[in-house]
């Protein structure tokens, strides 16, 4: 009975170690991946840059510095956030489920020539990462409302399974 038991839990261990090294698999930097809609919006695509950035402790140039991710956005073809209800802005969105999530402002990208079939381009970035990422965090473009801090639902979305560099 005891071999029985033994062999059980040594399978379950062994087993859940398995899955968990699959769910924590850290993402090499630099890496990118697109962002693909949730809902159906024409044209509407994203992508996202993950990579190690090192910043300083101070402006001074002597400043040490520590080293940090950074997650970019570029999003484009969006249509204007108020179509979409009581939002007046879009934000990028990256979470660890269950761990740590992080939120940034995105800007709309003035263009010089107005587009004729509509759709702007939204950017932002956030390089205050010190976790490492593993491939399950996932990032995503959504609607916020500035007035309320309220965050909207996903626009576009992905994981860093496919993360490639």
């Amino acid at each position: 009975m005891l071999k029985i038991l033994t062999v059980l839990l040594v399978l379950v261990f062994s087993h859940s170690g398995i899955l968990q090294a699959r769910t924590f698999t850290k993402v090499s930097y630099p890496c990118s991946v697109v962002l693909h809609p949730v809902k159906d919006i024409p044209n509407a695509k994203g992508t996202t840059l993950i990579t190690k950035v090192k910043k300083p402790y101070t402006s001074s140039p002597t400043s040490p510095v520590r080293e940090r991710k950074g997650v970019g956005i570029y999003a484009d073809w969006l249509p204007l956030p108020s179509s979409f209800g009581l939002y007046d802005q879009y934000e990028g969105f990256a979470q660890i489920k269950g761990e740590i999530s992080w939120r940034f402002k995105l800007y709309l990208v003035k263009e010089n020539a107005p587009r004729w079939f509509g759709g702007n381009p939204w950017v932002g970035k956030i390089d205050e990462i010190s976790a490492e990422l593993p491939v399950n965090t996932s990032v995503e473009v959504r609607l916020s409302n500035s007035k309320t801090n309220k965050l909207g639902p996903v626009i576009l979305q992905n994981t860093l399974h496919g993360c490639h560099n």
